[in-house]
């Protein structure tokens, strides 16, 4: 994977909190990739598409990873991607993941990993408090 600013990790964890126009700052800076491996993560299959199009498949099979297909952990685990590997398991919670990365300096995938698994679990506790709200009277 290109090594990437600690600026940019930033604007993606911008864009996991919603943030506008961090687009702008992506495509401005000469980083489409990230933008487009971004919204792939967030659920946009054009943006999935664009990554193996516009050969970036480290940042597919990333996406690819995160959405339960084992074989694309392998693969970037085979292909030298171990800190996307890691990325992956990290923006799931595990501390054996984070723990690896910490001690790759990789601090701004760490901290993109981190902003992704916040939202995941604000989505998981709302979900949970919207299943079960039989008549809240706190509504």
């Amino acid at each position: 994977m290109k090594e990437y600013s600690e600026e940019a990790f930033e604007k993606l964890c911008d864009a996991v909190k919603g943030e506008k126009d961090v687009q702008s700052w992506f495509t401005g800076n000469g980083m489409e990739e990230l933008w487009q491996f971004w919204n792939a993560i967030d659920g946009d299959e054009h943006s999935f598409r664009w990554l193996m199009k516009n050969h970036h498949p480290e940042l597919a099979a990333a996406v690819d990873s995160m959405n339960g297909n084992d074989q694309a952990k392998k693969w970037l685990i085979m292909n030298r991607y171990r800190e996307l590997a890691s990325f992956v398991d990290a923006a799931d919670g595990s501390q054996s993941a984070v723990s690896f990365l910490l001690q790759q300096k990789e601090q701004g995938l760490l901290n993109f990993a981190k902003a992704i698994y916040q939202k995941n679990q604000k989505k998981e506790k709302n979900l949970f408090w919207n299943i079960f709200n039989f008549g809240n009277p706190y509504r």
